[in-house]
């Protein structure tokens, strides 16, 4: 697995320095009401070039560009860095400070959103151990990219697939991580079964593996309504689940390859007493191929909510920046 950094949002920032010019304030408005410094400041040299309420202005200035400085740089060398162990955070500017979470013993991972949370597009990701110990990553951008990559990551530690409810998934609709077909080879328009429908779930597959691992839903069709797997049982030697998955796995060994089944998990749901089966995908180490009848190659990527082709060159310089 790459190395993935995680930052804090920058309202994290803001946030910090409209605390701090708010302390900032109350605190030279109390050192004024203590005493009339303009006395002292008419006995030092520099009263015959500056005013006094000019100098006040500058001190206070001064004193607002170095905190605003320091707390910039607190903000930026502060992260989260995903590893396939573990989570590491770095803190501290002089002096670094590292704390390590280990990922094998995660049970869940979740979300949490204040209500500026929800308008500003940020959150908490909350890692829950199996001893019931909590971890949290504050204020994250982004992230419903970054609770997909931590998933990918428990389960390349552990093996458990922290798989969220399908009626949730299905809600938030097709994106980055996510895909709906309805089938996986029957073509209900024509009444048969289309060996291009199977290679449209590969070729979604094998964009998945490219990029960041995501999930397929079968059984579902774009408007998000399971429609079940009914006429794909049908077309199947083994007319149930076993079959399915089976097909499924044929698919993979023989379009894509025998080394990439391990980076796969399926598993069934029911949804309004249809079955469905979400494939769930995870980021290869290897770049990943779709075979195609004259023994040609295919590189797929999954780029927002589609999987692109990518032409040769395009292909080899994104291999080069994806695993290095």
């Amino acid at each position: 697995m790459r190395l993935v950094i995680i930052k804090e949002g920058p309202l994290v920032f803001l946030r910090n320095v409209i605390f701090m010019e708010i302390i900032a304030a109350i605190f030279f408005f109390i050192v004024s009401l203590l005493g009339n410094y303009e006395i002292f400041f008419k006995n030092l040299n520099i009263h015959n070039y500056i005013r006094y309420d000019i100098f006040e202005i500058v001190v206070f200035s001064l004193f607002q560009f170095i905190y605003i400085v320091i707390l910039f740089l607190d903000w930026y060398f502060s992260y989260y860095e995903i590893r396939e162990r573990e989570i590491i955070r770095k803190t501290g500017l002089l002096f670094r400070r590292k704390k390590s979470v280990s990922l094998y013993d995660v049970a869940s991972v979740e979300i949490h959103q204040s209500p500026l949370g929800r308008m500003m597009h940020h959150a908490n990701i909350i890692l829950e151990h199996n001893n019931q110990r909590i971890t949290e990553l504050k204020n994250i951008s982004n992230f419903d990219e970054y609770i997909y990559i931590i998933k990918q990551a428990v389960h390349a530690t552990s093996g458990k697939v922290l798989t969220r409810d399908p009626r949730v998934l299905i809600d938030e609709g097709e994106g980055l991580f996510l895909e709906f077909k309805e089938t996986l080879r029957y073509d209900a328009r024509k009444g048969e079964v289309s060996k291009e429908m199977e290679r449209v779930i590969m070729k979604t597959i094998v964009g998945f593996l490219n990029a960041n691992g995501g999930t397929l839903i079968i059984g579902v069709n774009d408007k998000g309504e399971a429609t079940g797997l009914e006429n794909d049982f049908k077309t199947l030697p083994r007319k149930n689940k076993d079959g399915f998955e089976n097909h499924i796995s044929m698919l993979v060994k023989t379009i894509i390859g025998l080394n990439f089944t391990k980076y796969i998990d399926v598993k069934f749901e029911k949804i309004e007493g249809k079955e469905i089966c979400m494939v769930t995908v995870s980021e290869a180490h290897k770049p990943a191929y779709l075979l195609n009848g004259d023994k040609k190659e295919d590189f797929y990527v999954r780029v927002g909510n589609s999987t692109q082709p990518f032409s040769m060159s395009e292909a080899s310089e994104y291999i080069k920046t994806h695993w290095g």
